[in-house]
């Protein structure tokens, strides 16, 4: 038998819980970013809007903007700031590990940490790997 508290799990599996963790870590990657590359940390900036969406700019080139719309997590980004490019929509699932996740459209799971660089590795470091 397991103990495994598959209900707390689930109930701390949620939209609200997961994107506020998620802006936490956005804005410690940037931290981190600007702490490992002084230079550059001028020209970056994380901001959270009224509307409970947050952002990463580069200033001039990039901008990724995340929010929440009809249950999922939306992340657009606007390249050299010109028109809105959709990057990922996701839904928070608790999978079968336990681990709760976040699942794009076509069903590919995602742990925060690859959104995050999937988010902001070309904003960040110019072409992403």
């Amino acid at each position: 038998m397991s103990d495994f508290d598959w209900v707390e799990a689930r109930s701390n599996c949620t939209l609200e819980h997961v994107f506020a963790r998620l802006a936490a870590e956005v804005q410690q990657d940037m931290e981190r970013h600007n702490d490992l590359n002084p230079g550059l940390s001028q020209c970056q900036t994380f901001g959270k809007c009224k509307d409970g969406s947050f952002y990463v700019e580069r200033r001039g080139v990039h901008r990724v903007v995340f929010a929440t719309e009809w249950e999922r997590i939306r992340i657009d980004r606007w390249a050299h700031m010109g028109k809105r490019t959709p990057l990922m929509e996701l839904q928070v699932r608790l999978d079968e590990d336990g681990e709760c996740v976040l699942v794009g459209e076509d069903e590919k799971v995602w742990k925060l940490w690859q959104v995050r660089r999937r988010a902001l590795e070309e904003t960040l470091f110019g072409e992403p790997s």
